[in-house]
């Protein structure tokens, strides 16, 4: 009975050795469209840190999974994607401040147009009183 258990165990946890590698693979293919999507987004200027470390850490992992340790190649590619992740928000929100800063610009510039054609205006009413006092 007892080789029985055993028996069940170990393809138990064979069955889940696979699955943990399935998983560790897929992460890393996740961290990789990740980290397309993090240079497609321009992070290679705006977000290097993150960019870098994401790259180490799937570098890492493959070299775990090549190693056999899949538990660690999953745990360094989820961790990779998530400093992909964050190198693309890093790039997409420092995109988005400059667009901001651009719209600032351009509002700053259009109340000043406003308020010189308001002056304009009411320089032009003040010679229309005066020419109707004539």
């Amino acid at each position: 009975m007892k080789s029985v258990i055993c028996l069940v165990i170990l393809v138990m946890l064979a069955g889940c050795g696979g699955q943990l590698q399935q998983l560790a693979v897929e992460t890393m293919e996740n961290a990789q469209v990740a980290l397309t999507s993090a240079n497609a987004m321009g992070a290679q200027e705006t977000a290097v840190t993150p960019l870098r470390t994401a790259e180490e850490m799937l570098t890492n992992a493959q070299n775990a999974m090549d190693a056999g340790d899949a538990e660690q190649a999953y745990r360094l590619a989820l961790r990779a994607y998530l400093h992909a992740r964050i190198a693309t928000e890093t790039a997409i929100a420092i995109r988005e401040e400059g667009r901001v800063q651009e719209a600032d610009e351009q509002l700053t510039a259009s109340q000043q147009r406003v308020a010189e054609a308001l002056q304009r205006l009411e320089a032009i009413k003040a010679e229309l009183d005066a020419l109707r006092k004539l």
